[in-house]
């Protein structure tokens, strides 16, 4: 375990450089000036080229990056444009609404995914079958905006079922809160999740492992927890890390939608505003979840099957 944790903190170096520098210099592609945004209506040629000279924006590309690593190092992200504060201060508290909102996403992908497929494949060619592909053909071709704004009407404005903005104030007001963001995101994620179970499904349930199970009749509920779906998930897991992009994007839209103040939501306004500060920190913020995401994933895969060692 150790080994394997040291080998993945040197490989998450190189990825963060790599995103750090790609991203650094993207968003000085963005049109506008950020002294401008900050300043308003106050801004005037002298006011501007003071905030330039306070920010470091008149210095080459080369130099204001090297200062970003060096003072990164120390963990220092520098200060929001906008909000005038330290980017820490401004991410941080946003940070909790985007983990539960892609958790709960997760969560509800994958409980609605493992029953679908789980009818699918042990109805094989019948009505059920067919069915389930089609449902989840048409849900993948749903980007997550559309079924977003469709759920809020639907479900928030006409049927007044379910809050359509904000968090909650904690508890079961945050998990009611969240059923249609998470339903959202749940949409565009599960139909990749049912293919892929399906097919792992269907390959186990022609095993002959699985065969002679059934010959020495072994109850049913063993027969598909212990047999059946544990050795189909690897699979699953492997398309939801791969996934996890997507996931991501979803997310940042959702939480616009649902008016969720998280990091995703903080990501669109300060490119709007041209915040490269915030905007830095955010996607270096995305890349950790997505490398933290790949490690439980290896986990995972041991938990499931034990002849699958960290080591390897």
């Amino acid at each position: 375990m150790t080994a394997f944790l040291i080998r993945r903190m040197l490989q998450v170096v190189p990825v963060l450089l790599g995103i750090s520098l790609v991203v650094f210099f993207l968003v000085r592609l963005i049109p506008g000036d950020p002294a401008v945004a900050a300043l308003g209506s106050r801004a005037t040629p002298q006011l501007i080229a003071r905030v330039h000279d306070q920010l470091g924006l008149d210095l080459p590309l080369w130099q204001q990056y090297l200062n970003f690593l060096r003072n990164a190092s120390r963990g220092d992200f520098g200060i929001s444009f906008f909000y005038q504060s330290d980017v820490w201060s401004v991410v941080v508290p946003r940070l909790e609404v985007t983990l539960i909102l892609m958790a709960s996403a997760v969560v509800l992908s994958v409980g609605i995914a493992t029953p679908c497929a789980l009818l699918a494949a042990l109805r094989q060619g019948r009505l059920a079958d067919h069915a389930v592909r089609v449902a989840f053909t048409i849900a993948l071709g749903i980007p997550a905006f559309w079924s977003g704004i469709m759920l809020a009407f639907l479900f928030g404005v006409r049927l007044r079922l379910v809050p359509i903005a904000g968090f909650g104030k904690g508890g079961i007001d945050t998990l009611v809160h969240l059923v249609l963001p998470s339903a959202a995101i749940a949409i565009a994620l599960s139909p990749i999740l049912v293919r892929t179970l399906r097919s792992s499904l269907i390959e186990v349930l022609r095993s002959d492992y699985v065969t002679t199970a059934r010959a020495m009749g072994l109850k049913r509920r063993f027969l598909y927890g212990a047999y059946i779906l544990r050795n189909s998930l690897r699979p699953m897991i492997t398309v939801v890390t791969i996934n996890f992009g997507v996931l991501i994007g979803a997310t940042v839209i959702t939480e616009q939608i649902f008016s969720l103040n998280g990091i995703g939501a903080l990501l669109i306004g300060s490119i709007a505003t041209r915040d490269y500060a915030v905007i830095q920190l955010v996607t270096l913020i995305f890349a950790l979840i997505v490398v933290g995401v790949n490690f439980l994933a290896d986990v995972l895969y041991m938990v499931i099957d034990p002849r699958v060692t960290l080591a390897r």
